[in-house]
Order: C-alpha cells, then structure tokens, then sequence
C-alpha cells in the first residue's frame, strides 16, 4: 500500500513539475515576444521544453504541441499563419518519413497474418541448422537481423521469431539472459542495416547520401560491429547467470509446426519483392521517398501470394500503421517546432558562436561530439526524431568544416541508435528482456555497455578513415 502511494505521489510530483515548466516557458516566450528582436539562445527555450516534458513521461506528442506553442508566442506568430505552416509541414521531409513508418508498420502486419515473417523465421533457422547451440545462436541472430531490418520494428520483428526460437533455444541449453542479449544486438544491427528501416530512411535523407552508399560506408560496419560484439557478450552470458527456461519453454510447439503453404508462398514474395525493389533503388540512385512506392507494393505482393485478398490486405495494413500514427503526428509537428525556433535565431546563434572555434576542435573531435550525444538521451522521444533535430542544428557547422556526408551519417547513426543500447536501461532494452523471458538485468546493461564501448573505438576508425 505505501508503495503505492509513494509511486502515485511521485507520477503526480511530475506532473506538477511538468505544468510548471510549461507555464514558465509560456512566460518566458510571452516577455521575449513582447521585447522583438531575435531571440538568441533564448529561442531553444521550446526544444529544452520538449526535452525536459519528454524525460518527465508526459506523452511526446503533447511534449511537442506545448515546445509548438511556445515556439508560436515567442515568434509572435498568429493562428492563421501558424496553421498554414501546419499545412505546409504535410508535405516536409521529416512528415512523408512519417508516413514511410506508418507503411512500414503495416506492410510488417501483413507478413505477419500471411504467415510470411514465421515462414521466413523457420527457412532461416532450418537453412543453418539446429544441431548445436552455436548453430542455434547463428539462426536466432541472423532470424533478428533478417526479420528486423526487413520490417524496420525492433520490438515487432522480435516479437515475431521470440516464440519460434525460444522453444529450440532452450532445449539447447540457452538461457534467457544470453537469447535476450542475442535479440539486443541482432535486432539492433538489423535498424542500422536494413534499407527501408526508420532511422536508416531518415539518416539517408539527412546526410544526402544513397542506401548503397550509406551501407558500406556506416551501416555495414557499424551494424557488424554491433552483431559481433553481441554474439560473444550473448556467449559471456551464457556463462555468467544462473537463470533457466523452463520445460514448458522447451515444450512449446510454434517451433515445430511446418509453416502453410499459403505463408511459404507469401515468404518468398515478400523477400523477392523486397530485395528486387531494393536492388532497383540503390541502381537508380533512389532517394527517401522510394521507399513509399517498395511499402505499398511489397504489402499489396505479400498479400496477395499469402492469399489475403484485396480488402483483407488494406485491413491488414490499417491494423498496423494505427499502432504508430503517434508518431506520424510527431513528425507532422516537427517541422513546424524547427521553423519556428530557426525564426527565432537560436541555430543562427549557435552556428556564429561556434563556427571561428570549430576549424581549431576539427571535424574529428566534432562528430564524436555529436555521437555523444546519443549517450546522455539528449532527444527523447523516437531515434529519427532525434536525427533530424541533430541534423537541423548541426548542419550548418557540418557544411563549414566541410565533413563528407557518409562521415556525418556515421555521426547521425551513431547519436540515433546508441541511446537503445544504454547506458541506463531503456524501454528496447526491457522489452527484448520480457521477449525472452528474462529477468536478468545486469546483464543486459554489461551487453549494452560492451556493444557502446567497441562501437565508440569504431566511431573513431570510421571518423579516421572517411574525413
């Protein structure tokens, strides 16, 4: 009971803190509207707001729409033109990324009900074998990277393989702690890698580089890394914790049925589809908004050769973009928020401030800066949210140091995705642990810890080797 009390107390002390930092900053912004002139530094006042509301659990589409309206009273801007550049926002970079996630959501719910991401889960798992546990830590990680990075969901792909591959890993022995760390950093590799994937989408968008390029240039090594690293810490594990699967774990059935001929099939096309679009992307050159023609027809081919129908397949896609239309609002109302502050002069002033000490830091020191940044969660809210607000500051700085653009992908890469991993626990971090089945922790903060640290000294390599 007091426990409860004690939470309540708390949930409503942030509260509290949260309704007065946005009356604050409702003040601030009424006295700086008030003097004119630009704002300086004072105009991140609406980002600092978004952080700090964020970080105090309130939802981060309010978090948003409060920074927008504080962003709007300190530029003195009026409803008309405020809701005219709402209008303008559907159409801006980070709105149509936007809607790519939302596609990608569905286009992951129709491989799930035609049974195309289990079908894929078990070719995977049958292709390397089952006859050891190293065998079996190969498919359960090549399963992740695969499923993840076709379908952009790090939660969702891994809750798609968790209860076909949990069964054969524990009658191999496997422990919960060491299969969520394998789903960790497989999974994690597959956000860097895959080519229509959230935060590569964004990143390639931002840095203006092609997929082909940003994959052997900061995806690949990266991702490598990442899954490398993760394969010998799941191995560590394996070693270091005491906790078990149960015989109901080992006993379960999803494993051994043979997927239907329907989801084979639909298996097959979705791969086929997948990779033939994305062959033809990176040979054209193709830019972000490719990647809403590959959703649309790898979900309408996937459907159809899983037997879905015409209606059930547009369901299916519904079903699944609803799950995430939170955060095509936040995108929506992100273009409006960095308008609004660049009105204010805040990037302006950052950019003057920091751009006669820049030539002496140098690029090198500058980008592990940025990537940095990733390590204290400095954006919360959703890791391409945090890419394009990094980008929108730093660019300008980026374009006067004359930092090539795979470069400063790495950089974005590295500031987006390395929050997931620690160095505090984080949301993916528990829920690739409650997939499992694990209960262990510790663990999975020394996988994130190893995974940052070997990635920090290949931050440095790539840094060396492409500026």
């Amino acid at each position: 009971m007091s426990s409860a009390i004690t939470l309540g107390g708390r949930w409503e002390r942030k509260q509290i803190t949260a309704v007065v930092c946005f009356a604050v900053c409702v003040l601030a912004s009424v006295v700086l509207a008030v003097a004119g002139g630009e704002a300086g530094l004072w105009g991140l006042i609406p980002i600092v707001l978004y952080a700090v509301l964020a970080l105090l659990g309130v939802d981060v589409v309010l978090a948003t729409i409060g920074a927008v309206l504080v962003a709007a009273i300190m530029t003195r801007t009026a409803p008309v033109p405020l809701g005219q550049q709402l209008a303008t926002s559907m159409g801006s970079l980070v709105a149509v990324i936007g809607l790519i996630i939302l596609l990608g959501a569905g286009l992951g719910q129709v491989a799930q009900q035609t049974g195309a991401a289990q079908a894929l889960v078990r070719t995977v798992m049958g292709r390397i074998g089952l006859s050891t546990p190293t065998r079996v830590q190969f498919g359960v990680m090549a399963s992740s990277l695969v499923i993840v990075g076709a379908l952009g969901t790090l939660a969702g792909g891994n809750a798609i393989i968790a209860p076909i591959v949990i069964p054969i890993a524990a009658r191999m022995g496997w422990r919960p702690p060491a299969v969520a760390a394998m789903f960790h950093a497989a999974g994690a590799a597959g956000l860097m890698m895959g080519p229509f994937t959230p935060p590569v989408v964004t990143i390639t968008a931002a840095a203006k580089l092609s997929y082909g390029e940003y994959f052997l240039k900061a995806g690949l090594p990266v991702g490598a890394v990442t899954i490398i690293t993760g394969f010998f810490m799941a191995r560590w594990i394996q070693k270091h914790t005491d906790q078990e699967y149960t015989a109901a774990d080992a006993a379960e059935g999803a494993a051994d049925a043979a997927p239907s001929a329907a989801g084979r099939r639909a298996a097959m096309t979705f791969v086929g589809v997948l990779v033939a679009l994305a062959v033809y992307g990176v040979w054209m050159k193709a830019g972000y908004s490719y990647a809403l023609v590959v959703m649309v027809v790898t979900a309408a081919a996937t459907g159809l050769a899983g037997r879905l129908g015409p209606k059930a397949t547009t369901e299916a896609v519904y079903a699944g973009a609803s799950r995430l239309i939170w955060l095509f609002m936040l995108f929506w109302l992100l273009d409006p928020l960095l308008t609004l502050v660049e009105k204010t002069g805040a990037f302006a002033t950052i950019f003057d401030a920091l751009k006669p000490v820049m030539p002496e830091v140098g690029p090198f020191v500058f980008l592990l800066l940025v990537v940095g940044i990733g390590y204290v969660h400095a954006v919360p809210g959703a890791a391409v949210a945090q890419v394009v607000l990094i980008n929108k500051l730093f660019s300008p700085l980026v374009a006067s140091l004359g930092i090539p653009p795979a470069a400063w992908s790495v950089a974005l890469l590295g500031t987006a995705q390395i929050d997931q991993l620690g160095p505090y626990p984080t949301a993916d971090m528990m829920g690739q642990m409650g997939l499992a089945r694990s209960s262990d922790l510790r663990m999975m903060l020394f996988n994130g810890w190893a995974i940052m640290a070997v990635n920090t000294v290949g931050f440095m390599v790539l840094f060396a080797v492409l500026l």
